[in-house]
């Protein structure tokens, strides 16, 4: 099936039957855990993290996590990395109430721990209590505050999927501590910027800043596994099955250190700034055109893929002309339930964050 057009056939939200949650875990067969007297838990992907994550665990506790949820550490190490450091930090854990999952030499970067700390949690809940039960994503080297699971527990069962605000722990580096003010700022102005222009996917995409309830975790796929991304490619599914919510009032704390382990994200972003480098800023104008376009999106705009591409600026035209939305978008039509709403909504699927994102570009022709 044609990748643009697979969406139209997706279940609506709802209370999950049992053979939808067993097809799920046929196809992501999960670690085993004993888990099922929980309904939350935090899971957190460990590599080489035994300097931080006893820290982040003991902040954890003090905010209830230990007794409230099950705190699930994936401890992984790539194939080629030395062990030593994991099997010393599975020692540590034994002294600590946690659930442990050992993944030596696991393919697929975070995401795939995620994954696996977020399937197994799951796959030991009742298939017809997945939408009582909440996932929080959290990374070892960060801590939260002791409202994190007060406030955030509500907010995911009322909203499905919420993505928490954040805030880097100071840096002992003056230069190091400005560039993460600077990227930090660089962040809050793209998602305001999708926010006023009126986008569905103005949102954070944090690995360390976003919770899930169960139904939602499973019928947009689980956790996607890449090796840097994978965060922003989840919520991104999520949005597309019921919403993202941003949940201001809860706020979580990265650490300020560099990262070498991914090509993009936080770590490469502030090493670039350091060395005296720029981020590639967007211009208001392109989030200007951005505007227009997602004004123009109605039931009625969207009869035709010809109609609704000729009353747009000329150069958001060619830019729909080159994503074929011109073929694309009468297979869609012809998929459509009858229903108010229906091709609005299937419009913001297939414009999805990506595809505002290489918008946004071809507008401001990075």
């Amino acid at each position: 099936m044609n990748p643009e057009i697979r969406f139209i056939i997706r279940c609506e939200p709802g209370k999950m039957k049992k053979f939808e949650v067993d097809k799920y875990f046929r196809r992501n067969p999960p670690e085993l855990l004993d888990t099922g007297n929980y309904r939350t838990a935090v899971v957190i992907p460990a590599f080489d993290e035994l300097e931080e994550l006893p820290e982040t665990l003991r902040i954890l506790r003090c905010a209830g996590g230990i007794e409230k949820c099950a705190v699930i550490v994936v401890v992984n190490h790539p194939a080629g990395h030395d062990s030593r450091n994991s099997l010393e930090l599975l020692k540590k854990l034994q002294e600590l109430d946690v659930y442990t999952i050992y993944l030596p030499e696991l393919s697929g970067g975070a995401g795939a721990a995620r994954k696996a700390g977020m399937d197994a949690f799951l796959a030991s809940q009742n298939p017809e209590d997945m939408e009582k039960c909440v996932i929080f994503s959290l990374d070892a080297d960060t801590f939260v505050e002791s409202d994190y699971l007060h406030k955030g527990i509500p907010a995911v069962l009322k909203y499905g999927t919420v993505t928490f605000d954040f805030a880097h722990r100071r840096s002992d580096d003056e230069r190091q501590q400005q560039a993460i003010i600077r990227y930090e700022a660089y962040l809050r102005r793209y998602v305001e910027k999708l926010r006023k222009a009126g986008s569905p996917y103005a949102f954070f995409t944090v690995g360390s800043a976003f919770a899930v309830r169960g139904d939602i975790y499973l019928r947009c796929g689980g956790m996607k596994v890449r090796e840097a991304g994978e965060d922003f490619y989840f919520l991104q599914a999520a949005a597309k099955v019921a919403g993202v919510v941003p949940c201001p009032d809860v706020v979580v704390h990265p650490s300020p250190r560099f990262s070498h382990r991914v090509p993009f994200g936080t770590g490469p972003a502030v090493r670039e700034l350091v060395s005296g480098g720029s981020l590639p800023e967007i211009p208001d104008s392109a989030f200007d055109i951005l505007q227009n376009v997602l004004a123009a999106v109605s039931d009625e705009s969207l009869t035709g893929s010809e109609k609704f591409v000729a009353g747009l600026p000329e150069k958001a035209a060619d830019f729909f002309r080159r994503e074929k939305f011109l073929t694309i978008w009468p297979k869609v039509l012809e998929n459509l339930p009858d229903r108010q709403g229906a091709a609005s909504k299937a419009f913001h699927e297939w414009f999805d964050g990506l595809k505002t994102l290489r918008f946004l570009h071809f507008q401001a022709d990075f």
